[in-house]
């Protein structure tokens, strides 16, 4: 661990240089700047970032830890600012006994080379991450807090920090550490799933599209992992109520596999129209399954009815944030390879898969975009998020039942606030295209609701233009009158 530099330091006050790429001597440096940062966080309790020369090191770069996988920013230059400036109270490792009220640009962009050397764009930083970024390349330029406080007054103790930075820092429902706790103690049979590009499929799109594939596993789809790691949980706890869901058949499957794990009774209500395949998979995991309503929101009015006259624990997918916390793990498995993504196009039911994801990426990645995606016959979720409320649809009319979702959870639309940049729709006919690319170019079987991520890429091909994207193949529960249908 290095020594933090502190005022007085004349290399606290000098203009950085340039890294000159390749630098064989930088992955050491940039190694040295993460662990100084993370023993400091560890001490102190604070500390998002450090720039180089904060350890006398005199190139421009800096390491960022946002509670997640740290990262580096090379060669930082910003592209864009916001006329709009704010004020806010500012900390610094190299002043560590203080805390400094500072005006800052509200948003900024930047270009910057990652630790592979790739030039990436990070654009329209949020305000504490704006905030951040710009205190760092400050240092670069031999700037320290100190130079930029408002007045004469605008010093304070650290003792200070809590009440007043602790409220100006984004808060989120969903835990980081639970992500990571989450990925070390899930079922194996539903972690480390294939993450490849299949070249021609690529091609095809005019991108370069990463798949996550999530049908490898007994339930063939990404829901054991929000089952399994809160069926554990809430088991560990010792909450032994009885558990009541509604699904469209995928997460019903899921939580009937972990609670057979853990010798739990489940009910699942699931609508008259469901897939029989999904029903009869429900079933033969030793769940008590019953149809009611014409579709999955109806289903789970009655699940919720059911709930109150028994006083069974009514489980929502979307709701419980321990769900919400397994399917993270998605995120940071895409993320293990080092891969630089500039989008993320992840399917939309009701948010559990997205947040989950979401929220690791903003922590460890907060340059890519996450995009949700929603079938345009199932729009209330969309609709939602562009208005800042809850719209709910009286119908749903897509192919994609695994998201088709009249009925938006409130908690789960609050938890996309400030992790997910922008919601997309994709129409049945394009979601049909991609689930036969998906089986000519990649051999996969695939139910609609898993394809509305290559759908995107498709229906927003001109958009995502030579673009690196990540997206999750999430289902491949599809009957055999479906795959004569759709994949003839």
């Amino acid at each position: 661990m290095a020594t933090l530099l502190t005022p007085g330091d004349p290399r606290l006050t000098e203009t950085c240089s340039p890294v000159e790429w390749p630098d064989p001597g930088l992955p050491a440096e940039i190694d040295s700047l993460h662990e100084t940062l993370a023993s400091f966080r560890k001490r102190n309790g604070f500390g998002r970032g450090i720039a180089a020369p904060q350890i006398g090191i005199l190139k421009r770069f800096v390491a960022i830890n946002l509670g997640a996988t740290p990262f580096a920013l090379i060669n930082p230059t910003i592209t864009w600012r916001s006329s709009d400036t704010f004020e806010v109270w500012d900390d610094c490792l190299s002043i560590p006994d203080k805390i400094v009220r500072v005006k800052r640009h509200k948003s900024i962009s930047l270009t910057y080379l990652d630790e592979k050397g790739r030039l990436r764009h990070w654009k329209n930083l949020p305000p504490d991450l704006s905030e951040l970024v710009q205190h760092e390349i400050d240092h670069l330029d031999g700037i320290l807090m100190m130079d930029r406080r408002v007045d004469q007054d605008s010093i304070r103790s650290i003792e200070d920090h809590a009440a007043l930075i602790g409220p100006s820092r984004p808060s989120h429902r969903l835990s980081l550490d639970a992500i990571s706790s989450a990925y070390a103690s899930l079922d194996p049979v539903f972690i480390n799933s294939p993450q490849y590009e299949v070249e021609s499929l690529s091609s095809e799109l005019g991108c370069k599209l990463t798949l996550k594939i999530e049908t490898c596993n007994p339930i063939r789809s990404f829901k054991g992992r929000g089952a399994d790691y809160f069926v554990s949980r809430v088991t560990a706890r010792g909450d032994s109520r009885q558990m009541i869901c509604a699904s469209a058949g995928n997460f019903g499957q899921a939580l009937a596999y972990a609670c057979r794990k853990h010798k739990r009774p489940l009910t699942i209500f699931a609508s008259v129209n469901a897939n029989p395949l999904k029903i009869d998979r429900m079933r033969s995991l030793g769940a008590d399954v019953r149809l009611e309503g014409e579709d999955f929101d109806a289903a789970k009015n009655a699940a919720k009815l059911e709930a109150t006259n028994t006083g069974a624990w009514m489980i929502e997918d979307g709701l419980e944030s321990e769900i919400s916390e397994g399917a993270g793990t998605l995120g940071l498995e895409l993320l293990q390879r080092g891969d630089g993504f500039d989008a993320a196009v992840i399917p939309l039911g009701n948010g559990a898969m997205l947040n989950g994801l979401a929220r690791w990426f903003k922590a460890a990645s907060p340059m890519t975009r996450i995009l949700g995606i929603c079938a345009s016959g199932a729009d209330a979720t969309e609709k939602s998020f562009r208005t800042g409320g809850v719209v709910t649809s009286d119908t749903v009319e897509t192919i994609a039942d695994g998201i088709a979702v009249r009925m938006p959870i409130p908690e789960a639309l609050d938890d996309m606030r400030g992790l997910v940049d922008d919601i997309l729709l994709v129409d049945d006919d394009a979601i049909i295209e991609a689930m036969q690319l998906l089986y000519r170019h990649a051999g996969l079987l695939v139910e609609p609701a898993g394809a509305v991520g290559v759908a995107a890429a498709l229906t927003h091909k001109k958009s995502f233009e030579g673009q690196h994207l990540a997206t999750i193949v999430c289902g491949g529960n599809i009957t055999q009158d479906q795959i004569n249908q759709w994949l003839k």
